[in-house]
This record gives structure tokens, C-alpha cells and sequence, in this order.
């Protein structure tokens, strides 16, 4: 019988693992996973690129980890959970009784239904093996086209491009990063790509792949895009079947959760791209499927089956990304969110530099800061531009947001300054002034309408 039988090795998993031992050296933990390797995925395009060497690089070996921590270690397949007799059953390995269990299966690359969608030479890039088979396919490639305008697709994309390919982005909504960024801060994005070289097709569907065993060409909106081959980078599918044969709730796919990451079912745990979360600023339920949130979540879901009492307060989807010399990162709602849940709110905005214009290396940069109209308070925040520091201004947003911290409190931020690293005036408090001065204006138009 062991303490804590967690199945998945990636972040969640081997986190929540991790986290338990921590807490209680002495209980007997377990840890099952069909990958004997263990890595971010977010790696897998800096590799793409050439900016890390290889893929050896970036994998670790799992079982080398938890034998380290004093953790048993099974690399096999979690076939069912038996919640009656509380056990797991593995492909080879055969049955292990639990007392306590954390679902940490993943997610995987969403496919796409269209004609051709069986030829030869379509990727998707989830995990290490697709990462060489694509790299393998880039080295004696022209052309590529990556379907998917969200981070996966994108930073594909930007990779591939270091490596001299011609290549194209088609993206099915109006912008890219739909659900992350507003369109304006979009389209600062679009313009970078396209002047680095890559083709950016908005607002067209993916109709079908052509060839003949191996894909050619891909049809976008009746037009035919030549391409050696393709990448398809749509989002994850929540791995939440195992949960659901057991009678674990699941929703859309995925396993719900309550604020301690504890299932439906007492002493069942679950953490990572296969849950469903909810949101730290509506209270919504939500998808998160980001490698800080399965981090964290990890975290509090080991901390709990080791006997913790520890609980997640929601997630905020904080994001960064490098794309050739840009920086760009967001936290919390976006405009289109707030206007889409009935939020009323209003934006403070300002394009100002990374440094003093007179420093050498000053670059632009656009800041967006979301409020909502009722009480002021800060729900979302973009930030697009050059040079360096976005990650920690998205990070000063997303702190900023959990404590619910208004127009006047940004205003009064105490900040530093030095030409080489830093403005006189901080980006954040220009663009709480600029949100305070439209609320003032609003406030005098009600007066004189009074």
C-alpha cells in the first residue's frame, strides 16, 4: 500500500510528488508515468530554433529524480482506477493500492478534422519525440505552414523562422493570441512577425491538406499554400478519460476540481492540463493549462494528499513570450473579456520606452492596464514591446490583481530608476494615470449630465 500514488511524471505531477515527500519523509510515494523523461515542454521550440543545442539538454531522467527524493518511480501506462478498492492498474506493471491519489495526465495536442488531415508530414509539438521529428523535417525543408495563431503556434513559427524557412501562420480567429491579447496589442505583434519574414494569415480557416501521401500544400480559405510540411498548434485536449471510467466529475473533458485541488471523490487529487480550474478574478471555472499553473497546482494538490490544508486561490493565465527581439506578456482579463462577461471597465494606456530615449538600446513599448469601472480595481493587464523586463512588470500586474489593488494604489507605486535599466516615469503608474484621467473625465461628464 503506498501513502500517495500520483499518476504522471510531467510538472503536476512530479511536483505535487515532490512537494508530498517534503512534507512527510516518510511517506511511501509513487509515481507512474508512460515518459521516462523529464522536461518543459516550453523548451521544445528554443530547441527548434537553435538556441538550445539539443534535446538531450533538456531531459531529465525521471526515475534519477525521484529515486534522489526517495520516491518509487513505475514507467508504464495507468490503465484504471479502481476508486472501490483504491488502486491503480498499469498496462505491465500490474496493480498498486493507494491511500491517497493525484491525477496529473496531461493533455494532448488538439488535431484537426479536415480532408488530408491523414498525410504524412503533419506535426503537432507536445511532447520530445514531435519536437525531432520536426527538426529532422526543417533541416531539409523551404517552406512550412504552422496552423494556430496561440503561444505553441506562434513560438513554432518564430523557431522555424530562425532556421530560414519560409513560413506561414494561419490563424481561424481575426488575431493572434485571440484569447490572450486585445486586437490593437494583437496587431503590434502581427506587424513584428511580418516584418522578421513570417506570412500571417488572419481570420482564415485550415479547409484541408493536399498530397499525396505526404502533405504539399494546405488549403486556406480556397487558396493553396505550398508547404513541405505542416505544424498544427490549435491548443491541448484535457487527458481526463482515466478520471471520468473511474466516475470522477469531469467537465468538457477534464477533471473539476475544488479549491484544494481535491476531485469529486474524497482523497483523489487532481493537478495540471487535465483540470478544469477557475479563474482568480471571476470565480469562473476555467482552463489554465500553463507550466506555472501546473506547477502550482501540483503543489497544493501533494501538499493536500500528504494531509495539508492548503488552498489554490484561482489562476490568472499570466503569460510571456519572446518572439525574435519582442517581449510580450499578459495577466487577468482583457477588454474583450471584461466586454464579453458584462464587466464594465475602463483601460489606462501608454507607449513609452524600456529606457531614457537618449540610452542606447531604448525600445518601444506598449502597456495596457484593465480596471473595472465599480471599484477601480486592476483585473488584467498586456504589455507588447521590445528589449527586456516585460516578464516582471506582468508579474508586478498579476501580484497587483490579487490584491486587489486600484487605480490610486498603482499610482502610488514606489519604483527605481537608472538610464541603463529604467525610465524616470514607470510604465505602470503612466498607465494608471492615464486610466485615473479618463475616470475623472467620466465623472465630469455624470456631473454636468446632473
Amino acid at each position: 500500500m503506498h501513502d500517495l500514488v500520483v499518476i504522471g511524471g510531467g510538472g503536476a505531477g512530479l511536483t505535487s510528488a515532490l512537494t508530498a515527500k517534503k512534507l512527510n519523509r516518510d511517506a511511501n510515494i509513487l509515481v507512474i508515468s508512460k515518459d521516462d523523461l523529464s522536461y518543459s515542454p516550453c523548451s521544445l521550440p528554443f530547441v527548434l530554433s537553435g538556441e538550445i543545442l539539443s534535446f538531450d539538454i533538456i531531459g531529465h531522467d525521471l526515475k534519477g529524480i525521484c529515486e534522489g527524493s526517495h520516491i518509487n518511480c513505475v514507467i508504464d501506462e495507468a490503465v484504471e482506477i479502481n476508486l472501490g478498492e483504491k488502486k491503480v492498474s498499469t498496462r505491465r506493471e500490474g496493480d498498486f493500492p493507494f491511500k491517497s491519489l493525484v491525477i496529473a495526465t496531461g493533455g494532448r495536442a488538439r488535431k484537426l478534422d479536415v480532408d488530408g488531415s491523414n498525410l504524412k508530414g503533419i506535426y503537432t509539438l507536445q511532447d520530445i519525440e514531435d519536437g525531432k521529428r520536426i527538426l529532422e523535417k526543417a533541416i531539409e525543408s523551404e517552406k512550412v505552414v504552422v496552423v494556430g495563431g496561440g503561444a505553441v503556434g506562434v513560438e513554432t513559427a518564430a523557431a522555424l523562422r530562425k532556421r530560414g524557412l519560409d513560413v506561414s501562420i494561419v490563424e481561424k480567429c481575426d488575431h493572434l493570441f485571440g484569447h490572450c491579447f486585445d486586437k490593437s496589442y494583437s496587431d503590434i505583434i502581427n506587424k513584428t512577425l511580418e516584418d522578421d519574414g513570417i506570412t500571417v494569415l488572419n481570420g482564415k480557416s485550415t479547409d484541408g491538406f493536399n498530397g499525396r501521401r505526404w502533405v504539399d500544400s494546405v488549403n486556406v480559405g480556397g487558396e493553396d499554400i505550398p508547404a513541405d510540411f505542416v505544424v498544427v498548434g490549435i491548443g491541448l485536449i484535457p487527458n481526463g478519460e482515466l478520471a471520468e471510467k473511474a466516475g470522477i466529475k469531469t467537465f468538457k473533458g477534464a477533471v473539476q476540481v475544488d479549491g484544494w485541488m481535491q476531485t469529486s471523490v474524497d482523497g483523489v487529487y487532481a493537478a495540471g492540463d487535465c483540470v478544469f480550474t477557475r479563474s482568480l478574478v471571476t470565480g469562473q471555472p476555467t482552463f489554465s493549462q500553463l507550466g506555472t499553473s501546473a506547477v502550482r497546482q501540483g503543489k497544493i494538490a501533494g501538499s493536500n494528499a500528504a494531509g495539508c490544508y492548503v488552498a489554490m486561490e484561482g489562476v490568472l493565465n499570466s503569460m510571456v513570450l519572446k518572439l525574435f527581439d519582442m517581449e510580450i506578456g499578459r495577466t487577468g482579463l482583457t477588454e474583450s473579456d471584461a466586454r464579453d462577461m458584462d464587466i464594465p471597465f475602463i483601460s489606462g494606456k501608454i507607449k513609452t520606452t524600456t529606457k531614457p530615449q537618449y540610452f542606447p538600446g531604448a525600445e518601444d513599448v506598449y502597456i495596457k492596464l484593465v480596471f473595472k469601472k465599480i471599484n477601480r480595481q486592476i483585473i488584467g493587464a498586456q504589455i507588447v514591446g521590445g528589449g527586456e523586463g516585460v516578464a516582471d512588470k506582468i508579474d508586478l500586474c498579476a501580484y497587483a490583481i490579487q490584491n486587489h489593488s486600484t487605480i490610486e494604489d498603482l499610482m502610488k507605486l514606489k519604483y527605481c530608476y537608472t538610464p541603463p535599466l529604467a525610465p524616470i516615469n514607470n510604465a505602470i503608474v503612466d498607465a494608471a494615470e492615464n486610466a485615473y484621467r479618463k475616470m475623472a473625465r467620466l465623472e465630469e461628464v455624470r456631473r454636468r449630465k446632473f
